[in-house]
């Protein structure tokens, strides 16, 4: 309004083209564009990189990440559970308190229970089963109450496992049956993940609810200085809520039901390839693939869609407040307006096109974990 005032003072001649050019410089195009480009373009960059994300804030609350907190079953481990030891506690044969065992974790959608899947009896059906989260199984076979899981959960008497390693005590009625060991190997690419996060700065964190041995083990082996074992699914998201009151920013990488409760607190939650299907519908992003390097090169897109936003929404304010002036004193024609509007807005879609062409950070090259008993 105040050009036209002015120009129908100076030359009314001209009122009507520098108001246009006025309009046409002011156009937000640019600005409008400037954030969904980017983000468009760094999902479709996070895709093919094999992550999916589930929320639309994702993205941001990625790139601003303080510590990464990793589960150890199923997400540094491969979560391929192989049982390589039975220990029976009374007269009953190996075979068959593994059948019992099976019987139990048929109900289970944890990775133990894939152990346990070649040692099924048809003849036995567990009934009654009901999972105790952070514990193990309880369940009724031929009138007696059986449970398999922690020993301090299967049984009052204070017993200790047989060796180092990881192992399930089976009890019943609270008699102690028998000890399982079970074998989970890491992940290749766990010590190249869990380095490279280190590298960038991030917080690196190992939180289990498996024996203090399994998780020391695999801590040293990845390198990582913080870690916590025995934590139940409450006991995990208390750390986490410790962790956010002290102001981390954590993103949280788990896989099965243990992991519901933190996965949901979490500032970004990414679920496994191979996770529940509770665990991913509590998730902000889920792996695709199986390579734990994925959650660092999400990182790194992140941030750098993050850059490209701040970069696209500089460059749109910049135009629009100094090209406002010279239309405004007349020295923009319409033409020239139209042209710098529709090559504002081709900048903004370009610089986020770059996304789609983004190569990450080279991460340290580290040789594959030995693969031992976690």
């Amino acid at each position: 309004a105040c050009v036209t005032v002015a120009w129908w003072f100076i030359d009314p001649s001209r009122m009507l083209w520098v108001l246009l050019s006025v309009l046409v410089v002011t156009c937000p195009c640019a600005l409008a564009l400037a954030t969904p480009t980017a983000l468009t373009a760094g999902h479709g960059q996070l895709r093919q990189r094999g992550v999916l994300i589930t929320r639309a804030d994702a993205i941001e609350s990625l790139s601003n990440a303080t510590r990464v907190i990793f589960d150890k079953t199923g997400t540094l481990t491969r979560g391929e559970m192989q049982l390589t030891q039975t220990c029976p506690l009374n007269e009953q044969s190996s075979e068959q308190l593994r059948a019992i065992a099976a019987a139990l974790e048929a109900h289970s959608e944890h990775p133990i229970a894939r152990a346990f899947r070649p040692f099924r009896d048809a003849t036995l059906q567990a009934r009654q089963v009901k999972s105790v989260t952070g514990s193990g199984l309880e369940g009724v076979l031929n009138g007696t109450t059986w449970r398999l899981g922690k020993p301090d959960f299967a049984t009052t008497e204070p017993l200790t496992p047989p060796s180092a390693g990881q192992w399930l005590l089976l009890s019943e009625d609270s008699a102690p049956r028998a000890w399982f060991k079970l074998h989970d190997g890491i992940r290749e690419d766990a010590a190249q993940t869990v380095a490279a996060l280190q590298a960038r700065g991030l917080n690196v964190e190992l939180l289990s609810g498996d024996t203090q041995e399994a998780v020391e083990s695999l801590a040293e082996q990845l390198n990582i200085t913080t870690w916590h074992a025995g934590k139940s699914p409450e006991g995990k998201l208390e750390r986490l809520r410790e962790l956010q009151a002290q102001g981390e920013r954590v993103v949280m990488i788990g896989d099965g039901i243990n992991d519901v409760p933190v996965l949901a607190g979490a500032d970004v939650a990414i679920a496994m390839n191979g996770a529940t299907d509770l665990a991913r519908t509590r998730a902000d992003a889920v792996l695709l693939s199986p390579r734990l390097i994925r959650i660092f090169e999400a990182i790194e897109i992140a941030s750098a869609t993050r850059r490209i936003m701040r970069q696209n929404m500089i460059w749109s304010v910049c135009y629009n407040f100094s090209a406002l002036p010279l239309a405004a004193m007349g020295l923009v024609p319409p033409w020239l307006a139209a042209i710098g509007m529709s090559l504002s807005s081709l900048f903004v879609v370009g610089n986020a096109l770059r996304l789609t062409r983004w190569r990450t950070s080279p991460a340290p090259q580290i040789a594959p974990a030995t693969p031992v008993t976690v």
